[in-house]
């Protein structure tokens, strides 16, 4: 196997790398299926029994949005060090069977799923035609973020939390605030383990002269953003409140 081989089948490795959860210790080594539900267990979120259809195929919509993301931040190192464009070729070959990766890599003899998660929808949804529109939707997002003032990180992080939004609007499916801070932050350490994954397939001497560096987590309690998601919440309780006092007084 000579070097254009072994960066393009690294990029078959970071799309398997996609379906793997890098918010639990040690990073990527659980599935993320299994990980998204224990913490629903954890946090007893009951909705999602109540639309298991529109969740499965929200998870399925967030891998191709991992793969996009995959591609994304790779773009920033192949600018400065060519030879990694051909781990695009890897990635693309996984985008174009997904339904057969996303079938075959979520399973739990892999320890990264359950087949109960793979959306009956499949094969029709992330057809050619499917995945671009896919596609067509988060380089939107990337052109809208790309045109603000903003560094790498804090644009990332837009067209993370955007496309999140974007994809539970697709599904119909609410992101209370646990589940949006669960896979944004999942995103983005994704993000930075390619960043690393990707600096690692540079030689030492040549990563010194770029302007690529990995992207850095953003920790809740730094972030007013995150906490702004809280807002909805207590004008439900607000809300909810009120209700409660009107039928008091109405007894």
């Amino acid at each position: 196997m000579d070097r254009s081989q072994y960066l393009e089948s690294m990029g078959i490795t970071i799309s398997r790398r996609a379906l793997f959860s890098y918010t639990t210790q040690p990073q990527g080594s659980y599935g993320l299926h299994v990980i998204f539900n224990q913490f629903l267990k954890e946090k007893k979120i009951a909705q999602f029994d109540r639309d298991k259809d529109h969740w499965y195929t929200f998870l399925a919509d967030y891998v191709v949005f991992r793969l996009y993301i995959a591609k994304y931040v790779l773009r920033d190192y192949a600018k400065d060090y060519t030879p990694l464009l051909r781990i695009f070729k890897g990635i693309h070959q996984i985008e174009e069977d997904f339904p057969h990766f996303f079938r075959e890599e979520a399973n739990p003899g892999r320890a990264v799923g359950d087949n109960d998660f793979i959306p009956s929808t499949l094969d029709s949804r992330y057809d050619g035609k499917g995945m671009e529109s896919f596609y067509e939707l988060f380089n939107s997002i990337s052109t809208t973020m790309e045109a603000k003032p903003l560094d790498r990180n804090r644009r990332l992080k837009g067209i993370i939390t955007t496309g999140l939004s974007e994809l539970a609007k697709k599904n119909h499916i609410p992101l209370y605030t646990p589940i949006f801070w669960f896979f944004s932050q999942e995103t983005l350490r994704y993000a930075k383990f390619l960043a690393d994954f990707y600096k690692g397939l540079i030689p030492d001497e040549f990563y010194e002269t770029m302007n690529a560096r990995p992207y850095e987590a953003v920790q809740k309690k730094e972030d007013p953003f995150y906490t702004d998601y809280h807002l909805p919440a207590f004008i439900a309780i607000f809300v909810a409140g009120l209700l409660l006092v009107v039928l008091l007084q109405a007894q």
